[in-house]
């Protein structure tokens, strides 16, 4: 009897403490189960501004997409993300009969979730159409049901009436535009008109060099967004990379901000190792992001060796561009690397190869170089 009593505790102590209250009926496999918590995305604020990350382009199951509009929120807020919109389609809802026609539930039922988790939610949709002219999200509408209007134009006005950010989606989509992304005449009446505000860059995982021509020439805002239709993490190796998202320079944590921030053109789209947009904010990024150290050695050819640490997780590849350095390094997000540079600058020529900030332009500026021993 002692024997067995001895190893009965034997075996308790060799299991572990959930042992000594066994439920033979019900019990936890914990190593199973997935912790939530949210990623922190280090991205430093520009300009006396705060840099917010924002998705404005997804889909549930009240259109064509295949998850509830709460996992939307959460999967925003565990990928560290600040701002999201569900943008439903107005014309195309394969699931109706299922869910209902209306165009406001997946927001309504989405807010609560989002109050919760503190991720601000842009009521949005969007308007599908044969190219001319394609598809475009209408951002911060009241009423989503008044956009169902068979004519395009009424209801952009319709959107742009309740105060609406108007944003071309995936320009170069090649279902749409199989050999040329164009501007159609009836992009150029939207942008007469004041209605076209934004335009993706970037969509999913495709890349439009020439909407960031359009952007920049034509002073429309710059956005790049997953238009995630499935599971994000199904789609993306996050692991390895954040999702696409917007970068929107606030003047604070807000919906109307972002509103603001979006009309005002202060945005960057961020896809991969990649960032487009305007050289201010770009180059912006780059100088907040970085520290450049005093030399810490210097050779017997008078060569100064310097670091250089990146503290955000943006990662940037610079190219040297005078006679002080003409190397190339990367440094890689939350990293540090090294240059060697000839001489006593008291800054050096960069070109960074991924920042983009116009069609074949990739951003070029100057680094202060500290002086050193």
């Amino acid at each position: 009897m002692r024997s067995a009593v001895l190893l009965s505790l034997v075996i308790s102590v060799l299991a572990g403490p959930a042992c000594w209250a066994l439920d033979p009926n019900n019990v936890a496999v914990q190593e199973l189960a997935r912790d939530q918590w949210r990623k922190e995305i280090r991205v430093p604020d520009i300009l006396d501004m705060k840099t917010l990350k924002c998705d404005l382009h997804m889909h549930t199951i009240f259109s064509d997409g295949d998850v509830w509009p709460t996992v939307r929120v959460d999967e925003a807020w565990r990928q560290g993300l600040d701002v999201i919109a569900i943008t439903d389609h107005i014309e195309g809802h394969p699931d109706k009969e299922h869910v209902g026609g209306k165009h406001n539930p997946a927001y309504e039922i989405a807010l609560p979730r989002a109050r919760e988790l503190d991720i601000l939610l842009v009521h949005a949709a969007e308007m599908s159409r044969d190219m001319p002219p394609g598809h475009f999200n209408a951002l911060f509408v009241k009423d989503a049901n008044a956009l169902d209007k068979k004519d395009f134009m009424k209801a952009v006005k319709e959107a742009v009436g309740q105060g609406g950010f108007i944003l071309w989606n995936h320009p170069g989509w090649k279902s749409q535009q199989p050999e040329k992304t164009l501007w159609w005449d009836d992009h150029e009446e939207l942008y007469k008109k004041g209605w076209l505000n934004g335009i993706e860059v970037f969509n999913s995982n495709e890349w439009y060099p020439i909407a960031l021509e359009w952007c920049v020439t034509k002073n429309v805002t710059v956005l790049a967004d997953s238009d995630m239709h499935d599971v994000v993490s199904e789609a993306y190796d996050l692991s390895q990379r954040n999702r696409p998202m917007t970068l929107v320079f606030a003047r604070e944590r807000s919906l109307d901000a972002v509103r603001e921030a979006l009309f005002a053109g202060r945005t960057a789209a961020w896809f991969g190792d990649q960032l487009a947009g305007k050289k201010e904010y770009l180059e912006a990024l780059l100088k907040e992001s970085i520290t450049v150290h005093p030399p810490h050695f210097i050779d017997d050819k008078g060569r100064r060796y310097i670091e250089i640490t990146n503290r955000s997780d943006i990662p940037f590849a610079l190219q040297g561009e005078d006679a002080a350095w003409k190397d190339s390094v990367r440094l890689p997000s939350c990293g540090t690397n090294m240059i060697r540079i000839t001489g006593e600058p008291a800054s050096i020529k960069v070109k960074v190869t991924n920042l983009h900030v116009g069609l074949d332009q990739d951003l070029v500026t100057q680094i202060p170089i500290p002086a050193g021993k």
